[in-house]
C-alpha cells in the first residue's frame, strides 16, 4: 500500500480514484464497511481504493483541551486499512487553515483537483467543511456539479446502536472488552516491549511479562482479563492484569500477562495482547494468601472462557 504525504494538484493522479474519507481510528465494523465499499467499486471499475485521512486527528487541532485516547497507532490504523484491500492512503495535513475550507472549497480543492476523485465513499453521517457543515446530500450535490459520484454507507448497527470509537473507547473504559470486540469485529489489543518487573508474579508461582502501556492509547480499566499474547507471530493463551498491585505495592500502572505454557527470557521482546474478556475488577487483598486463591480462580476461568473460544 503506498502512503503519500503533502500531495498537491500537480502530483500524477490515479487510476479512476474512488475515495473514503475519514479518521479511520479502530478500523471498526462501520469503518471496515466504507473500507469494504470503496475496494469493491475499485475492482468494479478498474480504478484504485484511496483512504484520505487527517494527521493529526483534527481534534487535537481544533479542541486540543480534550486528551483524546485513540484506539489503535497510526502503523496500526494502516495496517487493518490495507488488509481490507486499500492501495493508496493520502496523509492530508491538518491545520486550521485546512480546517476552514469550506464544504464547496473542500470538494473542489481536495477532493476533485488534487485527487481527481471519481467517486467518493462516505458514512451516511459525514460531515465536512469549516465547522462541519457540510452534509452527505451537500457532498452528493457537489459532486454532481464536480463530476464524482458520491456512496453514502449506512452506519452498522450492534445491539440496536451504531457502531462508533466513542461507543468502543467507553466501553473499554468500563472494562467491557467482550462488547468491545463485537464492535471492532476483533479483540482490542496493546503491545509494548516486555520490562522487567519486581518479580512479585514469580515468587507466588505465576511470572508474568510485563510492559506499560501506551500513553496515546485507550487502556481497558484496572482488572483482570482473559487474553490471547503475541510472540514473534506464535499465539499463546493467558491472564492480564492491569493495574498497580494495591495489595503489594502500590506500583506504577502495568500490563501484566500470565502464559499458560512456560516461557523462556521474554524480556525486550514485543509482546501483544489481545483482551478477550473481563473477569473481575481490581481489588485489595488481606494478604498474599487470599491474593493467591484469588490469581488461581481467575487463571481457571481464563482457562475457560479461552477454551469456550
Amino acid at each position: 500500500m503506498e502512503i503519500i504525504r503533502n500531495y498537491t494538484s500537480q502530483d500524477q493522479k490515479a487510476a479512476y480514484p474512488v475515495v473514503a474519507i475519514g479518521n479511520f481510528d479502530g478500523v471498526h465494523r462501520g469503518h471496515q464497511a466504507i473500507l469494504k465499499q470503496t475496494v469493491d467499486r475499485a475492482k468494479a471499475t478498474g480504478g484504485t481504493g484511496i483512504v484520505l485521512t487527517f494527521e493529526p486527528h483534527p481534534l487535537k487541532v481544533l479542541a486540543p483541551a480534550i486528551d483524546l485516547k485513540f484506539l489503535m497507532t497510526f502503523e496500526e490504523r494502516l495496517h487493518w486499512i490495507e488488509t481490507i484491500g486499500i492501495r493508496q492512503v493520502r496523509l492530508v495535513s491538518f491545520t486550521h487553515s485546512f480546517a476552514n475550507l469550506t464544504p464547496p472549497e473542500f470538494a473542489r480543492n481536495i477532493l476533485c483537483d488534487d485527487l481527481g476523485a471519481k467517486e467518493v465513499c462516505v458514512g451516511a453521517q459525514f460531515a465536512f467543511g469549516k465547522e462541519r457543515k457540510g452534509t452527505v446530500m451537500d457532498l452528493v450535490a457537489l459532486g454532481h456539479d464536480l463530476g464524482f459520484q458520491v456512496h453514502p454507507v449506512e452506519a452498522v448497527s450492534v445491539a440496536g446502536s451504531p457502531v462508533s470509537s466513542s461507543r468502543i473507547r467507553e466501553c473499554l473504559l468500563a472494562g467491557r472488552v467482550a462488547a468491545a470486540r463485537e464492535l471492532l469485529g476483533r479483540a482490542y489489543r496493546l503491545e509494548g516491549r516486555v520490562i522487567p518487573g519486581t518479580r512479585r508474579g514469580r515468587a507466588l508461582g505465576y511470572p508474568t511479562a510485563n510492559f506499560r502501556p501506551p500513553g496515546e492509547l485507550v487502556i481497558p480499566c484496572n482488572g483482570i482479563y482473559a487474553v490471547q499474547a503475541e510472540i514473534k507471530g506464535r499465539i499463546w493463551p493467558g491472564v492480564s492484569y492491569i493495574g498497580t498491585q494495591p495489595t503489594l505495592g502500590p506500583l506504577e500502572r502495568m500490563v501484566e500477562t500470565h502464559l499458560f505454557e512456560p516461557q523462556p527470557d521474554l524480556y525486550d521482546q514485543l509482546l501483544r495482547v489481545s483482551f478477550v474478556e473481563w473477569i473481575r475488577p481490581e481489588q485489595t487483598f488481606k494478604d498474599k494468601r487470599e491474593l493467591l486463591r484469588h490469581m488461581e480462580e481467575d487463571i481457571r476461568k481464563a482457562k475457560a472462557i479461552l477454551a469456550a473460544g
